[in-house]
């Protein structure tokens, strides 16, 4: 007899068709679920600000003036700007009878997922809006890059009128909530003709307009296509990557004839040092001899006790040919050397906001951060300031050495570093190696105890005759038979 299949009773299966979105919740959520990655595999470049960095200094990534792309879209005080947009849009498409609206809309409708590719958070604008808003911000951006290179006042003069004027324009488009793709600015450039007069006879292109706004002269040998660039204060960042900035060429006749003499010098130091060291403190400290520690520095001392210990501070300087790279710090034979920067208003605003890309980007590197963790470092107090800009390596325009100060000491807070791998890792582990070792140990300590003031120095001195004195009347009352 043959046998015949089992049926089993069993309820059917849940295909996601009508029964599950009968469910309002499943609606819901879908409608909260990010949408598909089109910026071709490429993670989003414009995001809000860490709350915990924010937090520090909020006004720093504020815009002041002007609202560009959908972060800060919309925002009351910064209305008056856009009629001035308007009129910027329209002077553009009055430039050449080929500059037309249709093709600035058409081209960035083609684009459109990939430029919301770029923003970390759900907009909520439609895509027209969207669209509208990028072929304004945009147009703006380019027209007012025009402006600048033709630099008439006539045509600047739109601008003249809104409050705060043109420093702060230059701040808001350097601003990470503050930007729109490079690739739509590249589209829309593409698609206008702007004429030239003069002698010129090559079109402008994009990013020589970029790199005259972001007055570089003489770009750094890096990458700076459009394709590889991710908006304008992307731009600004690659200029200044200290990997593309090649190191001054030293001058080594005058160094090797000093040489000999230098290291003369420092053995007089270390031994009169050391002589000082057995007379005042009298005992071994507990980390004589200790080996070095493996585990990567998480900070150096500030510049007062790095100059006690023996580090002398040099500007560093730059080659004609290259940008000037604040960043390129270097360490070598006892001698700290570090570019020129100067500090003013804007300062703060435009490290914060390379520190904040570089927090939320992790392809763009950790030089800034890195630089910042640095400063933070060796500035503690104004006289760590004082001390720098006794070198010619900080210039300061604010009000006080202690207002450069804190600027430096809260500019790292909320961020993380990977203090194994970031870009000034090495220097790190040289100064403090420099700072460990016993006899540079030695000097910091009796400099701070001993050297501090003029009435310290003296009684050093004093005590050292004393004690020479001392020596002497025992071999006069004890002479060696």
């Amino acid at each position: 007899m043959a046998s015949l299949p089992l049926v089993l009773d069993l309820p059917p299966i849940a295909d996601g068709s009508s029964s599950l979105h009968a469910d309002p919740l499943v609606a819901l959520i879908k409608k909260k679920l990010p949408k598909p990655n089109a910026g071709g595999g490429r993670s989003p470049s414009i995001c809000r600000v860490y709350p915990d960095m924010r937090r520090v200094e909020q006004e720093a990534y504020e815009p002041k003036l002007v609202s560009i792309g959908p972060l800060h879209y919309g925002k009351v005080r910064l209305l008056p700007m856009e009629q001035v947009k308007l009129e910027y849009l329209r002077d553009l498409l009055n430039r050449h009878n080929e500059n037309s609206l249709e093709n600035y809309i058409a081209v960035i409708r083609s684009c459109l997922p990939a430029a919301m590719a770029q923003y970390s958070e759900n907009i909520e604008l439609s895509d027209d809006e969207f669209v509208e808003m990028l072929v304004v911000d945009g147009c703006f951006i380019i027209e007012y890059l025009a402006k600048r290179i033709f630099g008439t006042t006539r045509e600047t003069a739109p601008l003249a009128g809104v409050r705060w004027g043109f420093s702060h324009l230059r701040r808001d488009l350097l601003l990470l909530e503050n930007q729109i793709p490079f690739f739509v600015l590249t589209e829309l450039f593409n698609k206008t003709t702007i004429p030239i007069t003069g002698k010129r006879k090559e079109p402008l292109a994009l990013m020589e307009l970029v790199l005259l706004f972001l007055k570089i002269e003489k770009p750094p040998k890096v990458n700076l296509e459009p394709g590889k660039v991710l908006h304008l204060l992307h731009v600004y960042h690659l200029c200044l990557d200290p990997e593309c900035v090649e190191e001054p060429h030293r001058r080594s006749c005058g160094q090797s004839a000093m040489l000999p003499l230098k290291k003369w010098i420092d053995l007089i130091s270390m031994l009169f040092f050391a002589f000082l060291y057995l007379i005042f403190i009298w005992q071994w400290p507990p980390w004589f001899g200790a080996t070095k520690k493996s585990k990567a520095p998480r900070e150096i001392p500030c510049a007062t006790e790095l100059r006690a210990a023996g580090i002398q501070f040099k500007r560093k300087g730059v080659p004609r040919e290259n940008i000037a790279c604040y960043m390129k710090v270097s360490f070598r034979e006892g001698i700290l050397e570090i570019p020129f920067l100067s500090v003013d208003e804007t300062t703060s605003a435009r490290l914060r906001n390379l520190i904040a890309l570089e927090q939320s980007c992790t392809i763009v590197g950790n030089h800034f951060t890195s630089y910042c963790v640095f400063m933070d470092n060796i500035i503690n107090t104004a006289g760590d300031v004082a001390i720098l800009r006794s070198r010619g390596i900080l210039e300061s325009k604010l009000g006080s050495d202690g207002e450069v100060a804190d600027l430096f000491n809260n500019l790292c807070k909320g961020t993380h570093l990977k203090y194994e791998k970031h870009y000034n890792a090495k220097t790190f582990e040289q100064v403090v190696a420099f700072c460990e070792f016993a006899p540079h140990k030695w000097r910091a300590i009796l400099v701070h105890n001993y050297f501090s003031n003029p009435w310290a120095i003296f009684s050093v001195f004093a005590g050292v005759l004393i004690a020479l004195a001392a020596i002497q009347v025992h071999f006069t009352v004890f002479p060696r038979k």
